[in-house]
């Protein structure tokens, strides 16, 4: 049995069945309300550089699912989250092969990023209702950023690789106003290092994508949080490998008014491997 829009079923269940065929969502040319999603990138029939609009009634309209989440680290206790699947939009959108990569881009500028990877093992969704009230009535977060008018998140995580010291991380942006969709293996090719980069430098571009990525810009992707963008980083790790190396692990540090989190858990290897990228890394600006 089809469960339309955003029926329950019970916590942990899916609220709803995948219909026969694709369901292709309509995309707006204009905005018409704050709450309508924004699109962009390569998406199917999409002209290069423009966007669409996809309204909260048409989303509403996709299959849903329904899970009272217990690890969101946005969430200080257990909330029940009702939203589009991003695998579900990615076929609404017309997407038929191919790995994508999915950038939600937010207001502070933080950038969240969905490989194929990341889909298939961890299986997040657009969340559309938080504790069943509409995206006016969700809260604001810690930092004072509003929920609205979307966040992702999944039913769990577990950890899907380890790099040195660097566990795979669950990617929780909120206050999304657009996802913007690439060919993943193009998207990402100018960021890899060099094909004589030392194993150091490989190690160090996967940990740098999931982590670096969603506050530092690295050309047509990346978050905007941090003033700092990939040409900077390379160049501070290239001229003073030590003072780089030292704002990773605590950057307060370096600068008392540094804003990025720090990673206390980052061993020597794995400084060592964001610095071996980092100084082999000559993205465009």
């Amino acid at each position: 049995m089809v469960v339309a829009g955003l029926a329950l079923m019970g916590v942990g269940a899916v609220a709803s069945l995948k219909a026969a065929g694709p369901q292709r969502i309509p995309l707006e040319t204009q905005r018409s309300s704050a709450q309508d999603l924004e699109i962009t990138g390569d998406v199917p029939d999409l002209p290069s550089g423009q966007s669409r609009f996809i309204r909260y009634s048409d989303l509403a309209a996709l299959p849903q699912v329904s899970y009272t989440v217990k690890d969101d680290a946005n969430f200080v206790q257990p909330v029940h989250l009702s939203g589009v699947p991003l695998d579900e939009l990615l076929e609404a959108l017309g997407f038929t092969g191919g790995k994508q990569l999915i950038a939600a881009i937010c207001t502070d500028g933080y950038e969240g990023h969905y490989t194929a990877e990341y889909l298939a093992e961890h299986h997040p969704f657009l969340v559309l209702r938080l504790n069943e009230k509409m995206p006016s009535s969700w809260p604001r977060s810690e930092e004072g950023v509003s929920f609205a008018p979307y966040f992702i998140s999944q039913e769990y995580f577990k950890p899907s690789f380890k790099i040195l010291a660097h566990t795979d991380e669950a990617q929780l942006p909120i206050g999304i106003l657009q996802l913007r969709f690439y060919a993943e293996e193009a998207a990402l090719a100018e960021l890899k290092p060099p094909a004589t980069a030392s194993v150091a430098a490989v190690e160090g571009y996967r940990i740098a994508v999931q982590n670096c990525l969603r506050c530092h810009r690295a050309a047509h992707l990346g978050g905007t949080k941090s003033p700092f963008g990939w040409p900077q980083l390379a160049m501070i790790a290239q001229g003073n490998a030590s003072a780089f190396g030292k704002y990773i692990v605590q950057p307060n540090r370096v600068n008392p008014e540094a804003l990025m989190p720090a990673n206390p858990d980052y061993d020597a290897a794995t400084v060592a491997a964001l610095t071996a990228y980092f100084q082999s890394a000559r993205p465009k600006p």
